[in-house]
């Protein structure tokens, strides 16, 4: 192991990361994550995630599947009152996330808990979140290439858990009049959309995300309200890029700016 000095003042002085992680900036908001060097890193979904959602400050607010915590923390930035659990099914990941909720001193208002998703009802009580974020694995076994790497198969493919299932733990969690947030590929946008519809979580809006103009969507964020009346609205699309291989649109630099972030490449877009 090595240390890394300097990070914090206090009681964090000193982090101990292990060999294969690194301790990165979270853009210039003061905040440090964990990261594999060789397994999940996150992208840019999970800031898309962060800036779509809109939790009041009094929400209770479970990130379902938070991989190094990223999410929970910049709505920690976001929301200074801001009290959210993280859950997460991988180990690894949701010790890094632990470590890095010390490092930032968020230990008062992020919680990070161990476990399967699909066994929701022995981890967490019942419509006890007002928001829920979720970024679920996109793509089914047979769908393109297997990761050789565990964390990333888990985070891609549904290995521990399918769409279904994410769902399906979002409408338990969930409370009466409750927001969920989530994030997938948009080439499987019906199969969210009916999904959430046949868990009585009704899709209110919708933003495509394209990597620049003329390109095709390659994910979607959508809003679910618990037992809400149909209507969806549709938001103007989100262009990542400029021009293929060009700059930050002008959307998603405000985006960047509101987020307190640097540039993170897009794993997908």
């Amino acid at each position: 192991m090595y240390y890394s000095n300097g990070v914090m003042d206090g009681v964090a002085q000193q982090a101990i990361i292990c060999d294969d992680e690194s301790l990165d900036d979270l853009g210039s908001s003061g905040l440090k994550v964990i990261r594999s060097l060789r397994g999940f890193r996150h992208s840019i979904d999970a800031l898309l995630l962060a800036q779509f959602a809109e939790p009041r400050p009094t929400d209770r607010v479970l990130d379902l599947g938070c991989g190094n915590g990223a999410i929970a923390f910049l709505l920690a930035h976001r929301y200074p009152d801001l009290r959210v659990t993280g859950l997460e099914v991988q180990a690894a990941l949701a010790d890094r996330a632990r470590r890095a909720t010390r490092l930032n001193r968020l230990e008062g208002r992020i919680e990070i808990v161990e476990g399967d998703l699909r066994r929701m009802k022995g981890l967490l009580p019942a419509a006890a979140f007002d928001a829920v974020l979720c970024n679920p694995p996109y793509r089914q076994l047979a769908g393109g290439r297997l990761s050789p790497d565990l964390e990333i198969r888990q985070a891609k493919h549904e290995l521990t858990a399918t769409l279904q299932d994410a769902v399906a733990a979002i409408r338990y969690v969930l409370a009466p009049k409750g927001r969920a947030y989530l994030i997938y590929h948009a080439s499987r946008l019906a199969d969210l959309l009916n999904g959430l519809r046949t868990a009585r979580l009704e899709p209110k809006m919708l933003r495509l995300v394209h990597s620049y103009p003329g390109a095709q969507a390659e994910l979607s964020l959508v809003e679910a309200r618990r037992d809400a009346r149909p209507g969806l609205r549709i938001l103007t699309p989100l262009f990542v890029y400029q021009a293929q291989g060009g700059p930050l649109s002008p959307g998603m630099e405000a985006i960047y700016r509101s987020l307190a972030l640097s540039d993170i490449r897009s794993t997908v877009a």
